[in-house]
């Protein structure tokens, strides 16, 4: 649906996270939550590889068939330092500070309560860490009406195609509040929080430092 919906630029705002999750050394445990089929954990590892990096990358989902897809591209690319693990986002099974880098991408509108992901990405994030959060939201300034008029376009297609599914992601995108979910963010102990636009302008990426 990203794919589709992005007229594929999703993957050009993956490669912004990927670059961004390996800004910072030394950067070696990192975590992505709500991977899905594991296109950003590939992504950073094989970004990693070219760059001589060592990482250690955690994909973390609720969704086994998703995961399984995930481990099937990771294995078909010789990567080996993808961990694939069935966990939820707001209740997360490891030690506090145990990642030097969390990533996520098109995760956040599916989470029921934010604040909660906000605290306990804050314990699992090492003092020091970053956190680098990928998904979409209506653009600021004239471009917004642009998007509105897709979305609207998009939503007749879905009547076709999965109705459910594309009124569900158009509605979760108009609905999403980024500067919410930053402010959340810095209540919840992030320092340096800012909110990075990415063309054509309906992606963002949220950055901040676990103080």
């Amino acid at each position: 649906m990203n794919h589709l919906f992005s007229l594929g630029t999703d993957k050009l705002w993956r490669r912004r996270a990927e670059i961004l999750a390996l800004s910072k050394s030394p950067c070696t445990d990192i975590i992505d939550i709500g991977a899905g089929t594991g296109d950003l954990s590939i992504g950073i590892a094989l970004r990693a590889r070219r760059d001589s990096r060592t990482v250690h990358i955690e994909a973390v989902d609720m969704n086994r068939k998703m995961m399984g897809i995930g481990k099937k591209k990771a294995a078909s690319r010789n990567i080996r330092n993808i961990r694939f693990a069935e966990g939820d986002a707001l209740r997360m099974k490891y030690a506090d500070s145990s990642f030097d880098a969390m990533v996520s991408s098109f995760m956040l509108r599916n989470l029921d309560d934010f604040g909660r992901f906000a605290k306990e990405a804050h314990r699992v994030v090492r003092p020091g860490g970053r956190i680098i959060l990928l998904d979409m939201a209506m653009p600021d300034g004239p471009s917004k009406y642009l998007f509105a008029a897709y979305f609207r376009i998009m939503r007749i297609v879905g009547r076709i195609v999965d109705k459910e599914a594309y009124e569900w992601l158009t509605s979760s995108i108009t609905a999403y509040d980024k500067e919410e979910a930053a402010r959340t963010l810095r209540k919840s102990g992030f320092g340096n929080v800012s909110i990075e636009s990415v063309f054509p302008g309906v992606a963002f990426i949220i950055l901040g430092t676990r103080q």
